[in-house]
């Protein structure tokens, strides 16, 4: 008798915990659908973050074949710059097969950004 019980138990909770799971399965997809953020089909790519400290982070973003230098913070996105062509094909061109570098060293373009300035 409590054999039966303790699985009908689990059963319960097994069935419990397949639903939550189906359910945010299925709110994830149909809430990006809504807001436009697929990530198959959308429009706004994020092409590389460099966390710089604390809950901060730089992000390179590619909007509208436009591309953004963005500062996250916890009080929100600030623009830094927009990338000229030049500096943006640093970013969608593919990396070297050498096994240098991924993507263009930050701290150089950071400095190449400061002396425009």
């Amino acid at each position: 008798m409590e054999v039966l019980s303790l699985l009908g138990i689990l059963l319960v909770l097994l069935l419990v915990l397949a639903g939550c799971y189906l359910f945010t399965r299925w709110a994830g997809v149909g809430l990006g659908g809504r807001l436009g953020l697929t990530p198959s089909g959308g429009r706004l790519r994020v092409l590389e973050r460099l966390p710089v400290g604390r809950d901060q982070a730089l992000l390179v973003v590619e909007a509208a074949n436009r591309h953004f230098l963005l500062g996250s913070s916890p009080s929100g996105l600030s623009l830094l710059a927009e990338l000229t062509e030049e500096e943006a094909a640093l970013w969608t061109s593919p990396p070297p097969s050498g096994g240098g570098q991924q993507g263009p060293d930050f701290r150089q373009w950071l400095g190449k950004l400061r002396e425009k300035k």
